[in-house]
């Protein structure tokens, strides 16, 4: 306990950083309640308590989502909003400082751990729809996963941790079984031991998450694609945010997978094991959701976070021994991605349209004070949302 409350506040300057980096993207989006999860979802919590916690939504669990909207049922539903937005900057701030500790045990520069943390806020593609959007937890909780069966053996987190860390990810995304891929990996090379313990904990993990996400989904009838529309080509008229998202992350990815395959090069070392099993990961990742669903902007955040790490843990550990050509493709990469982060720094219309939450049930408390009976229309930013004034003052 003692050692677990030194990291934590060792860590304090950097979570606040990272909180304060993160307010400023969601600033404007603040108080507002998304299309999704819309106000539904809190709407399951009110009326099914407890119980909402197993309740699925488009033929999968999201128990940690679920655990959210649990959180913020507490408190008054003017702080709907509010509260929401608070634990989302929380949470994410939290995924960034973890990455951050996982890359200080591989590498022992801080800087490049603290730089690598930030990309987690500062993903340029998270600004459509994922900043200060409560249904983005799996995937950061999917990320998490990723770098706990991603690290070296010599840097690993205990059997217990990883496996905790890995279930809590299964039962939030169905996919989470992808995160599985450098220990699948590792396995095929005979790196691995299926009789040793941690490895069978881990596996085991995986299993148990995706085994409980295929039981809630048979169980449902709903099909593997929650969204009914479907894209898989770039549309006329899409902009740069679209083409950078669907093409830098996989490209990215994919020339260190493809490197790792190919012989020693004086001027272009090998990556490290680390860098390819999150390369890899990511490939797959962005392959799979891209058959699956489509383009997304959802499906992005998590491959465009892991090409900036692989590119900026690379540069560190081999821009000495690499050639001018090499190192100004680094360069360049690692600056595209800054500068799309500027771009894109604030959350989207997605979020950011629409009245504020709480403005509406003040004034919707005003009206109900005159005719108890009413149905109140609230405002989202795509769409409605219909509460009684019996609902609206029981609440408040």
């Amino acid at each position: 306990m003692k050692r677990l409350g030194r990291f934590l506040l060792s860590r304090a300057p950097l979570y606040t950083i990272f909180i304060a980096v993160g307010y400023g993207r969601i600033r404007h989006s603040f108080d507002h309640l998304p299309v999704d999860p819309g106000y539904e979802f809190f709407e399951d919590t009110y009326r099914q308590g407890v119980s909402a916690l197993i309740k699925t939504e488009g033929g999968y669990l999201d128990i940690p989502r679920r655990i959210i909207a649990e959180i913020v049922t507490l408190f008054p539903i003017r702080q709907t909003g509010n509260v929401g937005s608070l634990i989302w900057l929380l949470m994410v701030s939290a995924t960034a400082v973890f990455v951050a500790a996982m890359v200080k045990r591989v590498h022992p520069s801080k800087v490049l751990a603290i730089a690598c943390g930030a990309c987690v806020v500062l993903a340029p593609s998270a600004s459509e729809s994922q900043i200060g959007n409560q249904s983005v937890v799996k995937w950061f909780l999917i990320l998490i996963a990723i770098f706990v069966v991603s690290l070296p053996e010599e840097h690993q987190l205990s059997a217990r941790t990883t496996a905790f860390l890995i279930l809590l990810s299964g039962v939030s995304n169905p996919i989470t079984f992808l995160a599985a891929t450098p220990f699948g990996l590792s396995l095929l090379q005979r790196k691995l031991d299926l009789k040793d313990s941690r490895t069978r904990l881990i596996l085991g993990a995986f299993i148990i998450g995706f085994v409980v996400q295929l039981v809630s989904w048979k169980t449902t009838g709903v099909g593997v694609q929650k969204y009914e529309t479907r894209t898989y080509s770039l549309w006329p008229g899409a902009g740069a945010f679209w083409y950078y998202n669907f093409i830098i992350p996989p490209l990215t990815c994919a020339a260190f997978v493809v490197r790792s395959m190919l012989p020693e090069w004086s001027w272009c070392p090998k990556p490290s094991r680390f860098i390819l099993h999150l390369s890899l990961t990511g490939l797959v990742l962005f392959v799979v959701t891209y058959v699956l669903s489509g383009i997304g902007d959802r499906y992005f955040v998590v491959p465009q976070i892991l090409a900036f790490i692989v590119v900026a843990v690379y540069t560190v550990q081999h821009f000495e021994g690499t050639k001018f050509v090499l190192r100004a493709a680094l360069a360049v990469s690692i600056a595209i991605f800054c500068r799309a982060s500027v771009k894109w720094y604030d959350a989207g219309w997605f979020l950011s349209d629409g009245p504020k939450w709480s403005e509406q049930i003040d004034q919707a408390r005003v009206t109900c004070a005159a005719d108890l009976m009413q149905t109140i229309k609230l405002e989202q930013a795509m769409g409605t949302t219909d509460l009684p004034c019996t609902a609206i003052l029981s609440r408040s």
